[in-house]
Parts: structure tokens; C-alpha cells; sequence
């Protein structure tokens, strides 16, 4: 068990590089591992600067479920970045909160066409989930 600690202490750590792969490939990894104590740290990671972090600690954000979520992930559904948006729907698919409604619907009219198949399919997933 401290052998896990000090791993996920390492990836949180990893979150804060100055190297953006370092970041991304931290927040997928917390995704995997699936320790709750990520969760406050890869929502901050949601405002990383590059793109790369802000996609992967989105998706990485849907494995927790966690409500916490929610209002962070709304916001990145305004992300320029179409790969962000995306991660950002699977992110808010996975917790079913009446507040990802509005936010979806309105990216099944997106720009990307990845992201309206994607936001098509977070609503549904969400409207079941309710």
C-alpha cells in the first residue's frame, strides 16, 4: 500500500512539470489508477495551458464519477481546443447531472463533427443516468 502511495504521489507530482507530455501522460495515468485523492488535482489540471492536459485530465475525470466534476467540465465545453470539448462530454456523460444537460445540447450543434456524435451520445447517456 505505501509502494501505491508513493506512485500516486509521483503522478501528482508529475502534474505539475514543466513538460506538457509529463502532464498529460500524469493525468491519464491517475485516470487509470483511479485514486479518488486525484480528483481535486485533475480538475486544476483542467486549466492547464496546453491542450494535451486539459484533454486527458478530462477523460481521465470520467472514470471517477464524481459530482465535483460537473461545473468544471461545463466550463471546458467552451474550450477552443475540439479534442478538449470532446474529453469534456465524456467527462460529464459519466456522472448524469441534470447540469451537463443544456451544456450537451447545445454542442450537438458544434463545429466538430466528432464533437456532435460525442455530445449526441453524452446526452443520452446522461438523460439515462437521471
Amino acid at each position: 500500500m505505501a509502494e501505491e502511495h508513493k506512485r500516486i504521489g509521483f503522478l501528482l507530482e508529475e502534474l505539475k512539470s514543466n513538460d506538457w507530455k509529463v502532464r498529460e501522460d500524469a493525468a491519464e495515468l491517475l485516470g487509470e489508477v483511479g485514486e479518488p485523492n486525484a480528483v481535486e488535482h485533475l480538475i486544476e489540471a483542467l486549466e492547464d495551458n496546453d491542450w494535451h492536459v486539459r484533454e486527458a485530465a478530462a477523460l481521465s475525470l470520467a472514470i471517477f464519477e464524481d459530482e465535483r466534476t460537473i461545473e468544471p467540465l461545463i466550463r471546458l465545453m467552451d474550450d477552443k481546443k475540439a479534442n478538449v470539448r470532446y474529453g469534456a462530454a465524456i467527462g460529464l456523460s459519466m456522472v448524469g447531472d441534470q447540469r451537463a444537460v443544456d451544456v450537451l445540447e447545445k454542442a450537438t450543434a458544434d463545429e466538430n463533427s466528432v464533437v456532435r456524435k460525442v455530445a449526441k451520445l453524452a446526452l443520452k447517456e446522461v438523460k439515462n443516468r437521471l
